[in-house]
């Protein structure tokens, strides 16, 4: 992992921005802030999150059905269990470690599984790139884009370019890759053949497992399923961001809390280092500051809500590893051990 050239670039960016983050923040009217905060709204703003993961765990139920009946509860505890691996360790190991623990348990295709986690997190970017949208009709947003992107050092309108390509373009190519799955996979075994006989026989069958992953698409009801319940985890977490705000009494209305959720999960899709620590922190602090909020009373509240949004899932996450009877070693260990020879029928239907 410390040989990873992702990790040391992910890393590098969080320290970058951790450091504009606290650049010119005036450290004793940060700690006056911290300490006034009237932290009884934390409870409440934390409920409201989990709420949000609730709809997460819902959304994947949807989009799983192809593979089979899992509960959302069931799938609770793994959504978590997912971004705990993601707080704690670089590379966004998270993914992986849901895919595993439910091929594990319920006897689904690990890449099947995989596909449908990556389709979620398309709809998250989906979600917040149309948050920003609509919060443009009243805000300037260009203005503040502008001043966000400086740091970067691109022009305001090719960073949004850049985002909105990272979420729409593999949207598109999902939603034709799931309606053609058949001249898909012939395409894929076209060019596979050129590799040696045992690559390309390994390489076909994980294509035709990630394929059955993106049946969900099919379905214009799970397409608004999907879309609708994504809109819903968001408005949850911006719910907590607003909530946590009273605390602080930042003053500032729920819209631009949401603007606030909306460019710092943005931000995180970046290469970062555990948790998004840094692009969170700064995005999120010169959203509020755009606002008119006061540099070291936006720094405390940044660093209280991601301490929120951290530190209880890990928790959580450590109490559902543990029900699992797994180890987050092992978990990580696993990831990337193939499933095909182990469950060569999976891929068509699941355990109820």
């Amino acid at each position: 992992m410390l040989k990873s050239v992702r990790f040391w670039i992910g890393l590098g960016i969080s320290v970058l921005f951790l450091l504009l983050f606290f650049y010119r923040t005036d450290f004793s009217e940060m700690g006056r802030a911290l300490k006034g905060a009237n932290y009884i709204f934390l409870l409440p703003a934390i409920v409201v999150y989990f709420v949000g993961v609730w709809f997460r765990a819902w959304r994947w139920h949807y989009l799983l059905r192809p593979l089979g009946k899992v509960a959302t509860h069931r799938l609770f505890s793994l959504v978590v269990i997912g971004f705990t691996v993601n707080d704690i360790l670089p590379g966004r190991l998270g993914i992986f470690a849901q895919s595993y623990i439910l091929g594990e348990k319920e006897g689904m295709s690990k890449t099947a599984v995989f596909a449908t986690v990556a389709v979620e997190r398309i709809f998250d970017g989906l979600a917040l790139l149309l948050y920003l949208i609509a919060i443009s009709l009243f805000v300037p947003l260009a203005d503040l884009l502008r001043d966000l992107a400086g740091p970067v050092g691109i022009p305001w309108a090719v960073l949004v370019l850049a985002l909105a390509a990272l979420f729409i373009i593999p949207f598109a190519a999902l939603l034709f890759i799931a309606s053609y799955e058949d001249f898909v996979q012939r395409l894929a075994n076209f060019f596979l053949n050129f590799l040696p006989i045992r690559w390309a026989s390994r390489l076909k069958e994980l294509v035709a497992l990630f394929l059955t992953g993106l049946r969900g698409l099919r379905s214009p009801w799970v397409l608004l399923a999907v879309f609708l319940t994504s809109m819903l985890v968001w408005l949850c977490e911006a719910g907590m961001f607003y909530l946590l705000a009273f605390a602080f009494d930042l003053g500032q209305p729920f819209y631009v809390l949401l603007l606030a959720t909306s460019t710092a999960n943005l931000a995180i899709a970046l290469p970062s280092s555990q948790g998004g620590i840094g692009l969170f922190e700064f995005f999120c602090q010169r959203t509020l500051i755009f606002f008119g909020v006061q540099e070291a009373l936006a720094t405390a509240y940044v660093i209280a809500l991601h301490a929120a949004l951290l530190l209880p899932v890990i928790v959580i996450g450590f109490g559902f590893l543990w029900l699992e009877n797994l180890s987050l070693a092992e978990v990580v260990r696993q990831r990337g051990r193939e499933d095909v020879d182990a469950h060569p029928d999976s891929s068509e239907e699941g355990k109820d």
